[in-house]
């Protein structure tokens, strides 16, 4: 029960529901989250930590966060608790939205941020 509440208090952070969410749509890199949160990225890099300890993200250094088996949907049921009308996820989707396509073909977020680690959610 402890574990539990341990990883909802680390969830419960205005900016690590807005990182989860994003994560969940996409690999994304320490610097990527910071343009689309408009938050430093020792911030986003503290934040990003927290949830990574919490095993709601996974990091391979170089590669995007994938999945983490261990979770039993916690972290979906966090997602799909974010309300889609909040002004703040909205956003946060149309500017990933905006990084995506402005990425040239067959240029991946991995090429473009080689030297730093990409962060993913959890499903």
């Amino acid at each position: 029960m402890m574990t539990l509440v341990s990883r909802l208090r680390a969830a419960a952070h205005f900016d690590r529901l807005r990182i989860l969410g994003l994560c969940a749509h996409a690999d994304l890199t320490v610097c990527e989250l910071a343009d689309i949160l408009d938050l430093r990225r020792d911030r986003i890099v503290r934040h990003v930590g927290l949830l990574a300890r919490a095993d709601f993200l996974c990091c391979e250094e170089h590669r995007p966060l994938k999945p983490g088996d261990k979770d039993g949907g916690l972290v979906q049921l966090l997602v799909d608790l974010l309300p889609l009308c909040d002004g703040h996820h909205e956003r946060d989707l149309q500017r990933l939205e905006a990084i995506q396509s402005e990425q040239p073909k067959g240029d991946s977020l991995l090429d473009r941020q080689i030297d730093r680690p990409n962060w993913s959610a959890s499903p």
